[in-house]
């Protein structure tokens, strides 16, 4: 007898012997596209840029493919090598230059990434519209811009640009035209026109996207799929969707209405074979099965007819770019093979950086975020030739902002090769912020200290990670000091010690505001006033900067003391005496002695008496560790020049008063209260202050209150 057991594994023997005669699949002929390894005999299909690609464009003379992603731009060999990047200039136009009034920028072509200025203006105005358009066919590269009264062009020619005064034309130019691709519509680049001017010059070229698997008629589908894993059973528009359509959706079809219902297929892995030439390369694609094989989430972008052999590209996308509901769902069985991917012959597409002898090695940048920017820079090679320039790379991947209605999003990341050469040298490169503040560090490498580190952290074993070389920097807009490179594998890692670091380019530093300072100070106070003292010690870190700070501390120092004084007087209020004697004991040690000398203010002088005064007024409720803090008030900031009658602090001559009264120092008592009383301080509060109870019968003591007078 046949136990359940027995039946299963005889049922999935079955199966599996069905499933080889039928002709499944062995996983390695087709792997998955993240995987990164389809190829044929002589071809291989590598992602090149992860993430959504906006478009494609190609350079005829540089042969070059740029493509837009991610808020930047990626400059790639025709076969797919990455060679640069930039982040996208906020004045780039359609023609691949940004032109402002002021610079431009044309890095596409020139790989430039500064600013220029434009050559001596020129004036268009005589010419005749024949004359016009025979003189801008002879730029590479050509833009309007007009206001009310005026008008000019932006002509770029070989690397230089120059503009053109074209008022008399001014009719005739539109600087929001529709000469929009399909990507520069999605990124929203700048277009401009001259009217009845079509064929003006273009130094790139738009590779527009075609369907990925080809059409149906003649030539034969450049894709086709083999066999297909059913993965998920897709319900489109959700299941919100799904029951709206059997139900409101049925009725509306039956009265007429146009339209579809929403969809049910299955999404799987399509063993897919890609026809390049004769050759075939196998991969698993994330597609529909919905009566047929449907690559909806692929696009075939071909720059030969722009670049005559430059290779074929294609990109996978978010599906829809995720404007159905349910569409979420299926973005975690695709999400690793979105992005931008070349098809090129074996081998191709490789840095000779990329191909040394040394162990695989990766630039890093630790350091404080730069505005959400990419960390750049070039690396520079021992013996370094023409076969092997300047690496550009990415040190540091940005940090891109996500917003909670934008749905799901998958970053763009870089694909640099590891390199395999000797550095000598990086220059580093970083923006403060967007188009603007760049700075520039050149870390120059000993190379003899750089190979023995290398040499050092090589391994027998297969290396599955590269070593990093980590340029570490404290304070992305401060002094070298505390800078340094360090080499690492996995927990070890080697300083080189010999590294040398110097600004190319350093934005200088903008000035803060001593207004903007008050505001922080006041803040930081306003926080200190809640009861517990929770905001506290942030506040004296704060004052204490600010006192101590040479460029600021004699213009904000009327402010932090005032503030001192405020707070002292509201725990006092609050009977938090501990708090109080805090603030005093950290205003003696370290803040008075860099700001207590500044007196322009009359505020400064006045709110030091009332942090003397309210530190006599809590003596009695001072904790015994805090007494010393009455001696230390007296000597520092009364002292010995302290002079009663010159005082305008009434409750500060009061304190005294009752200090020296405690004290039995009745000299100073008796000048204290004359100074007190001439402030408006009345006789019945020395008379009903225990303080003073010895005195109360005393006919110096009687005398003093009842002979002065309060200032009018």
């Amino acid at each position: 007898m046949h136990t359940p057991t027995a039946r299963a594994l005889g049922a999935f023997v079955m199966f599996t012997f069905f499933s080889t005669m039928l002709g499944a699949k062995p996983p390695g002929d087709y792997p998955h596209l993240y995987e990164n390894t389809a190829a044929s005999a002589t071809q291989e299909a590598r992602m090149v840029l992860r993430g959504h690609v906006d478009g494609l464009f190609a350079i005829p003379r540089t042969r070059q493919v740029v493509a837009a992603a991610g808020g930047y731009l990626w400059k790639f060999s025709a076969q797919g090598e990455l060679q640069d990047s930039l982040r996208e200039p906020s004045d780039l136009f359609t023609s691949g230059v940004a032109f402002t009034p002021l610079y431009y920028i044309d890095w596409v072509f020139t790989g430039d990434r500064q600013r220029k200025a434009y050559g001596p203006a020129l004036n268009g105005n005589a010419l005749s519209p024949a004359a016009l358009r025979a003189t801008l066919n002879k730029a590479d590269v050509v833009e309007f811009g007009n206001t009310d009264t005026t008008a000019w062009a932006y002509i770029w020619k070989a690397g230089k640009a120059q503009i053109m005064d074209i008022t008399a034309h001014r009719e005739q130019v539109d600087d929001y035209c529709n000469q929009r691709t399909h990507s520069a519509e999605a990124l929203r680049w700048k277009a401009t026109c001259l009217n009845e001017y079509k064929t003006r010059p273009q130094a790139w070229q738009e590779v527009e996207p075609e369907q990925f698997q080809g059409y149906d008629d003649s030539p034969p589908p450049r894709a086709t799929v083999v066999d297909f894993d059913r993965r998920k059973y897709h319900l489109e528009e959700g299941i919100g969707g799904q029951l709206f359509g059997a139900t409101i959706g049925l009725a509306l079809k039956a009265w007429g209405v146009p339209g579809s219902l929403p969809g049910r297929y299955w999404f799987g892995d399509a063993y897919t074979q890609l026809h390049v030439g004769k050759e075939v390369i196998k991969f698993k694609a994330f597609v529909a099965n919905e009566n047929g094989y449907r690559f909806a989430d692929m696009r075939w972008w071909d720059p030969a007819p722009t670049v005559p052999g430059a290779s074929p590209w294609f990109t996978q996308h978010m599906r829809t770019y995720m404007s159905r509901s349910g569409e979420s769902a299926l973005l975690p069985f695709y999400e690793k093979d979105i992005g931008l991917y070349v098809v090129r012959p074996k081998g191709t597409g490789q840095p000779a950086a990329a191909q040394g002898l040394m162990p695989e090695w990766r630039p890093v940048f630790e350091g404080p975020k730069a505005n959400g920017a990419a960390v750049t820079g070039m690396v520079e090679f021992a013996g370094q030739t023409p076969a092997t320039p300047p690496a550009h790379y990415w040190l540091r991947t940005p940090k891109f902002k996500h917003f909670a209605d934008q749905g799901p999003t998958v970053d763009v990341v870089a694909l640099w090769p590891s390199l395999r050469q000797v550095p000598t040298a990086l220059v580093v490169q970083w923006d403060k912020s967007y188009d603007e503040e760049t700075t520039v560090l050149r870390v120059t490498l000993d190379t003899e200290e750089t190979t023995i580190a290398f040499n050092t952290l090589r391994t027998n074993k297969v290396q599955t990670t590269p070593l990093e070389l980590v340029v570490k920097v404290p304070d992305i807009s401060g002094p070298m000091d505390g800078m340094q490179v360090v080499l690492k594998s996995g927990s070890t890692a080697l300083p080189l010690t010999k590294a040398r670091f110097a600004y190319v380019m350093k934005p200088p530093v903008e000035k803060v505001s001593d207004h903007a300072l008050r505001g922080v100070l006041q803040t930081a106070t306003a926080a200190a006033k809640v009861p517990g003292a929770a905001g506290l010690p942030a506040f004296l870190k704060q004052a204490q900067t600010f006192a101590q700070d040479k460029e600021h501390a004699e213009a904000l120092a009327p402010n932090v003391t005032a503030a001192y004084a405020e707070l002292i007087n509201d725990y006092n209020g609050q009977k938090d005496f501990q708090a109080a004697g805090m603030l005093v004991r950290h205003y003696l040690k370290e803040v008075h002695p860099h700001i207590g000398h500044y007196s322009k203010d009359p505020g400064q002088p006045y709110n030091i008496t009332v942090i003397a005064s309210q530190t006599l007024a809590i003596y009695s409720q001072l904790l015994p560790q805090d007494k010393d803090l009455v001696p230390a008030v007296m000597a520092t900031l009364i002292g010995p020049k302290f002079d009663p009658a010159k005082q305008t602090n009434g409750t500060l001559m009061y304190n005294l008063a009752c200090h020296y009264a405690v004290a039995g120092d009745k000299p100073h008592m008796l000048e204290s209260i004359t100074a007190a009383r001439r402030l408006g301080k009345p006789p019945s509060q020395f008379m009903a202050d225990t303080d003073f109870e010895k005195y109360w019968k005393d006919a110096e003591f009687l005398k003093v209150l009842a002979a002065t007078q309060p200032e009018n």
